[in-house]
């Protein structure tokens, strides 16, 4: 809500800079955690002032890639998120071992702030968002010239045509039957993206049914990658081995950090193939290899030691193939399948959904896979099997579609009589 709120107030830049600036007191405050003993107080407040930041951080990065980049690479841009995330992943983990002790930990605080600048200065010479330009600042030449460096391009037909698709994002026409049987076409009313996506008794014009429809199913795709366990298992990966798959304290380090490691330049593959072979088959190709990895790492977790090989391949293949697949794409699928002014809180609410099943299912992963073991894992089965079915029988293709494109498609699958203007 506070990286909505910025976003529309000072553009996505400057809500970008604002981010990092706020990196730098949470990052001091942790550090000087163990200086200022016995006020361990400043870790929690740190830790709370970077996390804030890491939120409006999230929100921004794909609403302003969205924006910015062209159709045809949209995809590939929005997929080296997941490259940056992996990265980051693997620099905190190879930092954390040979920092976790009690005089050095505080120096696990230093990269981060290092990359944090580093950004600062990235942003400072990067062009705004053309929308934020077009539709907040009512600016179109500097839309133009945003339009023209994000798009490599000088060409003023291909860059009007993207400030056309910018102003058109959403708007719709309705189709209606006049008693001489004649069709006419009359503009729709501008809805609320709140009441779209929780209010449909008010909400309930075939606009607004048809942005619910794709708000939702937006949720579900990130839902599903919550339901895969992937992100559960990660954080837990080191329990995973050691406590249920019996390897050694010291072996289960190396592994989970050697799965981080190979995890890293399988993120790169979606950049290339994304706006290829579309984000279906990536969607629907790793929720099936992730269901494989689960029931490969829960028969094996429950034949104990003589089968610890298999909770290996088991766990390091579900983290591998969602990276390939629904991790890279959950991260932009739901931006495509919304118009560009209600992107902000779409994505808003998609990121606070997301953080909240987060929390719920790791905290309550941990004690129960204590209590049951292996079967803990059927928390994540059940879920993924039937997150196929709905995302082959519900998602679209928007692979170089603009919205209007997509949220048509939409429409005519549930057989609402409305037109996107395209």
């Amino acid at each position: 809500i506070i990286a909505a709120t910025l976003c529309n107030r000072i553009g996505r830049k400057y809500t970008a800079l604002l981010s990092c600036a706020l990196y730098v007191p949470g990052i001091v405050l942790s550090f000087a955690a163990k200086y200022c003993h016995p006020a361990f107080e400043l870790l929690f407040i740190g830790r709370l002032i970077w996390s804030v930041a890491n939120g409006i951080c999230i929100v921004n990065q794909t609403v302003w890639i969205v924006e910015a980049a062209p159709a045809r690479h949209r995809g590939r841009m929005a997929a080296m998120q997941e490259v940056f995330m992996a990265l980051g992943s693997l620099m905190t983990q190879a930092l954390g071992v040979p920092f976790s002790t009690g005089e050095l930990w505080p120096l696990m605080f230093v990269m981060p702030l290092f990359v944090n600048l580093i950004s600062v200065c990235i942003f400072v010479f990067v062009h705004e968002s053309p929308h934020y330009l077009l539709m907040n600042k009512k600016d179109p030449e500097k839309a133009r010239r945003a339009f023209g460096a994000y798009h490599g391009t000088l060409d003023n037909d291909t860059i009007e045509e993207e400030m056309r698709q910018c102003v058109d994002s959403g708007q719709t026409t309705q189709c209606k039957k006049t008693k001489s049987g004649i069709e006419t076409r009359t503009p729709e009313n501008k809805v609320n993206g709140l009441q779209v996506m929780f209010n449909p008794w008010k909400a309930n014009d075939p606009t607004s049914r048809v942005l619910r429809h794709a708000a939702w199913l937006g949720v579900m795709v990130k839902i599903a990658y919550v339901f895969t366990g992937a992100r559960c298992i990660r954080a837990f990966s080191t329990f995973m081995l050691y406590d249920l798959g019996k390897w050694s304290y010291l072996d289960a380090r190396y592994g989970s950090f050697g799965i981080s490691l190979l995890r890293l330049p399988l993120t790169f593959v979606p950049v290339f193939t994304v706006d290829k072979i579309g984000r279906r088959p990536l969607l629907l190709g790793s929720m099936l290899a992730s269901f494989a990895a689960l029931s490969i790492t829960m028969v094996s977790l429950d034949q104990g030691e003589a089968f610890k090989i298999g909770s290996l391949v088991g766990i390091g293949m579900l983290l591998l193939v969602t990276a390939l697949g629904i991790g890279s794409v959950s991260r932009f699928y739901a931006a495509e399948l919304v118009p560009r002014r209600l992107l902000l809180k779409a994505t808003s609410i998609l990121t606070i959904i997301e953080a909240v099943l987060k929390i719920v299912v790791e905290f309550s992963f941990f004690p129960l896979a204590n209590k049951i073991g292996s079967h803990a894992l059927l928390v994540f089965l059940g879920p993924t099997a039937a997150f196929v079915v709905l995302i082959w029988y519900y998602c679209p293709e928007t692979k170089r579609k603009g919205v209007n494109d997509v949220l048509n498609e939409i429409a005519d699958q549930k057989s609402v009589k409305v037109s996107f203007n395209v």
